[in-house]
């Protein structure tokens, strides 16, 4: 073979080697292409033989398969391979993917601030239900001769209450509210409860009534403004604004009016506040004599110290206008309207109706009350708590002697009350296989609170009553609990009247 022929044999060789090692098969058809197009070219110009060039390709052959064999023993496994993506990348490729959901899901219109109204977004719903099974145990000692004040006065007939027919019957409290956020500053609420429209001091709905419907009625309705966290201002009908326990006000009790708290830091865990109201009783449309309650509490609390105790005190002055009432003239009602619309019992009352066969009781004593109530929080072992709760209040509106004369003989100044309370276990039963332990003792005399506006509970409502609460409750779900009362009490003076109470409540709030 010529050194040429040798020369075109060794770029056969290689092209054919090169042939073999293409890993993609669009190469390989290509470089065989070029191959036979140059040895047809060498023949064509006399170059090569056409015996020469087959036996040059045949050669070539040879090699490249032997090439592509020692190619796919020598070649390593095929590797994957993963991209790392930082995490600063990945947060923004998130970023971007919420933010086209979010513009697609505006525009199509089935989410995002487009799809709700605004003022729907600021309503804030809440709510509780309690059923109760209730037993009243009458004492057989008791005296039948307690007049029911609220019958008497509505009836305009002698009325007597129930203090020796034991009692047992189911009973429903119902509150549905919503409260809505206007800005930063400005928001409203309205609540609906269950209960009697002429008792203000109970939201019960007694069960069985032949199948009637529950009485249903507007219980709250006020406007608030906030100015930060140190300036509350609220006006309409509200709930309790001052801090303190059933002693003075019943639970359930809601006020008309308007009042105003102040609550400034005083230091990193400790913050004062001053309560002030002024609050309508009852407006009378042909006198000016209407009924107020003007009020101010000053006071404390302090949370989270460095041991973990808290503790809330506080002390104020209630002042009602108005509360006595006056006897009318011989053969008029002018002062009729001086007579409560609502009363429990306890309170001094005498008749100032003109017509002894149509009696009419009202209030002799004013109600000036000084009160001083605090409360301690004490962490203990195991997420426990200690609770302590202590409430005092004076009547210092009582004149014995101007009392005595309007009721024509001596009556003594009842006009203390107090209670002191001891709780141990969770703070506020809200979780399942939460419980507290509580205890307390209560002594309220006859005039030391307007008797319409206490506890409704204990001695079955009112004042000139002593003894003892025993209870516990017991979580059972979330924001669902049972509660089991015990109250005891019995008359401070006067005819006897004692009466022990028993209730069973299941709760749940949202």
């Amino acid at each position: 073979m010529t050194s040429t022929s040798r020369l075109i044999a060794g770029l056969l060789l290689a092209c054919s080697a090169a042939t073999a090692m293409a890993a993609d098969g669009s190469e390989i058809e290509q470089v065989r292409a070029t191959t036979m197009k140059l040895i047809d070219l060498l023949v064509q110009q006399g170059v090569l033989t056409r015996a020469n060039a087959d036996a040059l390709i045949q050669e070539a052959n040879k090699a490249g398969a032997a090439a592509a064999a020692t190619q796919a023993k020598a070649a390593p496994p095929a590797t994957v391979r993963v991209p790392y993506v930082p995490e600063s990348i990945r947060k923004e490729i998130k970023e971007e993917v919420k933010q086209e959901l979010a513009e697609q899901a505006e525009s199509e219109g089935w989410a995002g601030p487009g799809a709700v109204p605004e003022w729907v977004r600021g309503l804030r719903w809440d709510g509780d239900l309690r059923f109760r099974a209730q037993g009243d145990n009458f004492s057989s000692s008791n005296s039948n001769t307690f007049a029911n004040v609220a019958t008497t006065n509505s009836t305009r007939a002698t009325q007597l209450l129930n203090t020796t027919e034991d009692r047992a019957r189911l009973r429903m409290r119902a509150r549905l509210g919503v409260n809505a956020v206007i800005d930063d500053n400005w928001s409203t609420g309205v609540r609906l409860a269950t209960g009697s429209a002429t008792d203000p001091v109970s939201l019960n709905q007694t069960l069985g009534n032949y199948g009637n419907r529950y009485t249903v009625a507007l219980d709250r309705a006020f406007i608030r403004y906030r100015r930060g966290d140190q300036l509350n201002v609220v006006a309409g009908r509200f709930g309790n604004p001052w801090f303190g326990t059933d002693l003075v006000w019943a639970n359930d009790l809601s006020f008309d009016g308007i009042t105003a708290q102040w609550t400034p830091q005083l230091a990193a865990r400790a913050r004062g506040f001053l309560t002030v109201a002024a609050l309508p009783v009852q407006e009378v449309e042909l006198s000016s004599a209407d009924k107020w309650l003007f009020g101010a509490q000053v006071g404390g609390d302090w949370a989270g110290s460095s041991n973990g105790i808290g503790g809330k005190l506080g002390l104020g002055y209630f002042h009602y206008t108005h509360a006595v009432g006056k006897t009318s003239p011989a053969g008029s009602s002018l002062n009729e309207f001086t007579a409560p619309q609502f009363a429990q019992k306890g309170n001094t009352y005498y008749n100032i109706s003109s017509d002894s066969s149509r009696p009419l009781l009202a209030l002799a004593s004013e109600y000036r009350l000084v009160n001083l109530t605090g409360a301690l929080d004490v962490p203990v072992a195991g997420g426990n708590h200690v609770l302590l709760t202590g409430d005092f209040v004076k009547n210092v509106g009582f004149k014995r002697a101007d009392v005595s004369a309007r009721v024509g003989s001596n009556v003594d100044a009842e006009t203390k009350g107090y209670q002191l309370k001891l709780a141990f276990g969770a703070r506020d039963v809200r979780q399942a296989g939460e419980w507290q332990l509580f205890t307390a003792y209560k002594r309220v005399e006859a005039d030391a609170v307007p008797d319409a506006f206490t506890d409704s509970d204990f001695h079955l409502g009112g004042t000139n009553a002593k003894g003892y609460i025993l209870g516990a409750s017991y979580g059972v779900g979330k924001n669902a609990w049972a509660t089991v009362r015990y109250l005891s009490a019995d008359v401070i003076s006067g005819p006897p009247l004692s009466v022990d109470v028993l209730q069973l409540d299941l709760n749940v709030r949202f």
